[in-house]
């Protein structure tokens, strides 16, 4: 038994909590908000704990469960940090203590459905990761190594590279637990001296001092089962006297004091018998058995210290005395039945039957000692061949690998978001080259830059293999491909605005040049975006101003008329005046263009799309209705989603990538608006936005109603 006093001890005292059931959890975030804007009472919940526990220190169970559960039902408005203890009290100290592990995960998982979002585990953080060490204790309990040891790693990732000194301490604890029960006794030593190492950064209270004893007990144990009698008796020795020293600032914890010194009187007793010394041996186990023999103390250590003293007397040839342990040990059994302690007893009354020559009952007996070490045997092979360096070692891989696979296919879309802006661009292009064919200046100005995009298109497409080959590169191609869009489309835009600086052309050539502009102005400010080292759209990062939403409405569709003429189509606009909304332009044109964009595609040629904007009390909504394709049911529940398979063809074969969506979705909500949609397939749909707006006293003129053709 490692150190199984303090152990037991010690987790009681860390964390309490109180039952309820998950689905009660579920009940509470469903309904209302109440459990999230309580405040906690920590120090209250505290006092009940530390209560309760030394009901538990005297083996009381029932009457600490009792006690705990009417003391909190006391505390009005319970806050999330009052809820998560009731579930540590259920969940780690009382179904473990009574054997119940199946249930007490059921309470360990009430506390991860309570801290549901980023910023109650952030807010929660150490109760957060300390659930998830606990859950990882109670699967090890049975026998689920491998979930526990995800849930160990899960509460390291939690506090990685932070220095967390209570996170060090509690990781190195189970490390060494686990090494212990792995017999690799020399890596154990190495945890446990870091676990008391870090624990009076962590704790300076009674739980503090707890943890530093056990480690101290721990480490004796450690060294023992490696060989290194010397060493190990140093160590208890040390445990003693730091329970002699500084015990003596927890008087009213003396029960607990005496428990933790006749543990390790019972550890050191089987280390001077390895040495010969047997007076010592047995001087130190009849004190040990004669404290925690005691209703409320480790009658599991008394048990096993029984047995070494039963060893003991078998050894001296004292028939007598071993006959006695062994009725006790029996008796006692049959009160607190522990396997480990049957095992040694089946053990020693096989040898004691034997020396007295009654050859049956010392067959039984082996035959019972047999039977019970293999099946322990059996479900320890599981555990002592386990190598953990690998099993972390792979988890920890297969967590880089999930990180790496979201950050490519993310960074995927952006790129592919970038090349479809370039590909509009170069469709401006081509249009203008047909206007101004018979000038041969400007065929030449155009030739060049069309010359100038498809070497970047080349370029970029080569990037876009190189990427496939290797996720390592990923960013910095990212990063390259997106700032040399910059240049040619830069061209692009100074190209225009020299063009619009000479009034010999035409106002139909100028009105095409301006939408040029401004569409290679938002490509400029789309790449910038992706060049930003955290690229969002969180509104605090956006650049706001005041601006007519009508007028924005008129500018989208002037820019993308040309594609609705390609199919013959037709746009309607009916807009109110002086819808005046705080927001940046750009982003929100983005959003316009994606559903103009989508209602051409899926529209059918020859038909009609409608564009409307009203108030709606603090609010505008603005209705982009088709009489298209629609959208089936079997996808509109994915619709929004940046990586789902819900990408279709245009009417006329265009392609779909299905990112144009989702990034509107994001802007929209990042305004504190949004978006919707109601569909028909073979009829049609209607997009719809809502968006907070602003009076001002003097509003922006009103844009008259008309019809784009």
């Amino acid at each position: 038994m490692i150190a199984s006093c303090q152990s037991t001890i010690l987790t009681t005292i860390k964390e309490i909590g109180i039952y309820l059931p998950v689905l009660l959890v579920l009940f509470h975030l469903a309904s209302c908000d109440t459990v999230a804007t309580n405040a906690d009472h920590i120090e209250r919940v505290d006092e009940i704990r530390e209560m309760a526990s030394r009901k538990i220190d005297k083996g009381e169970t029932t009457e600490a469960l009792a006690f705990f559960d009417s003391a909190y039902q006391t505390i009005d408005n319970p806050g999330i940090g009052d809820e998560i203890r009731k579930y540590i009290f259920k969940g780690h100290n009382y179904f473990p203590k009574i054997g119940e592990n199946e249930k007490a995960l059921i309470h360990l998982d009430s506390i991860f459905y309570l801290l549901a979002t980023d910023e109650l585990k952030v807010k929660y953080r150490d109760e957060y990761y300390g659930a998830l060490f606990q859950k990882g204790d109670i699967l090890f309990k049975l026998k689920r190594y491998k979930n526990a040891y995800q849930y160990f790693y899960r509460g390291k990732i939690m506090t990685k590279g932070d220095g967390d000194a209570c996170a060090i301490s509690d990781y190195s604890y189970r490390l060494g637990m686990v090494s212990y029960k792995q017999e690799k006794y020399t890596e154990a030593v190495t945890h446990f001296k870091e676990c008391f190492k870090y624990a009076p950064a962590c704790y300076n209270d009674f739980v503090g001092f707890a943890l530093q004893q056990e480690q101290l007990s721990n480490i004796a144990l450690s060294y023992a089962k490696n060989g290194n009698i010397d060493s190990s008796i140093i160590f208890s020795n040390k445990g003693l006297a730091f329970l002699k020293t500084e015990g003596k600032a927890y008087p009213d914890r003396k029960d607990y004091i005496k428990m933790a010194t006749a543990v390790i009187y019972g550890n050191q007793a089987q280390q001077y018998l390895k040495k010969g010394d047997t007076l010592t041996a047995e001087r130190l186990l009849l004190k040990s058995i004669d404290t925690n023999i005691q209703k409320g103390f480790d009658i599991n250590d008394a048990q096993l210290s029984l047995v070494k003293l039963g060893e003991l007397y078998l050894s001296q040839q004292k028939y007598s005395s071993v006959q006695k342990v062994s009725e006790q040990l029996e008796s006692s059994l049959e009160l607190n039945f522990n396997i480990y302690p049957k095992l040694g007893l089946s053990k020693l009354n096989s040898q004691y039957y034997s020396h007295i020559e009654q050859p049956l009952k010392a067959f039984h007996a082996l035959q019972e000692y047999i039977q019970i070490k293999d099946s322990l045997d059996r479900d320890n092979d599981i555990l002592v061949l386990a190598d953990i360096d690998k099993e972390f070692q792979g988890i920890e891989q297969q967590y880089q690998f999930e990180l790496l696979s979201k950050d490519v296919k993310l960074k995927k879309w952006y790129l592919l978001t970038s090349l479809l802006f370039t590909l509009l661009v170069t469709a401006f292009l081509i249009l203008i080259w047909k206007y101004w064919k018979t000038s041969s200046q400007n065929v030449a100005k155009l030739t060049n830059l069309n010359k100038e995009i498809t070497f970047q298109n080349n370029q970029m497409e080569q990037a876009l293999k190189d990427f496939e080959e290797s996720n390592k590169d990923k960013d910095r191609i990212l990063k390259v491909v997106a700032h040399d869009l910059r240049n040619p489309i830069g061209a692009i835009l100074s190209i225009a605005g020299l063009i619009l600086e000479d009034d010999r052309y035409p106002k139909e050539i100028r009105d095409l040049i301006s939408m040029i502009k401004v569409s290679s102005t938002q490509s400029i400010n789309m790449i910038n975006d992706l060049l930003k080292p955290n690229f969002n759209f969180e509104l605090a990062n956006m650049s706001k101003e005041p601006f007519d939403m009508g007028q924005l409405v008129h500018e989208c569709t002037d820019q993308l008329n040309f594609k609705a003429d390609i199919k013959a189509q037709q746009i309607k606009i009916d807009v109110e005046s002086d819808v005046i909304v705080m927001a940046n332009k750009e982003k929100l044109w983005r959003v316009l263009s994606n559903l103009l964009v989508n209602s051409i595609k899926f529209s059918n040629p020859n038909s009609t799309i409608k564009v409307s904007l009203i108030k709606k009390q603090q609010h505008m909504l603005l209705a982009i209705k088709d009489y298209g394709m629609g959208v089936p049911d079997a996808l509109k529940e994915n619709i929004f989603d940046a990586f789902s398979e819900t990408k279709r063809n245009g009417t006329a074969g265009e392609p779909s990538y299905g990112l144009g969506l989702s990034i509107s979705k994001q802007i929209v909500e990042a305004h504190h608006g949004k978006i919707w949609f109601e569909s028909q397939e073979n009829v049609g749909t209607t997009f719809y936005i809502e968006l907070p707006i602003v009076v001002q006293e003097t509003a922006i003129p009103e844009y008259s109603k008309r019809v784009i053709s």
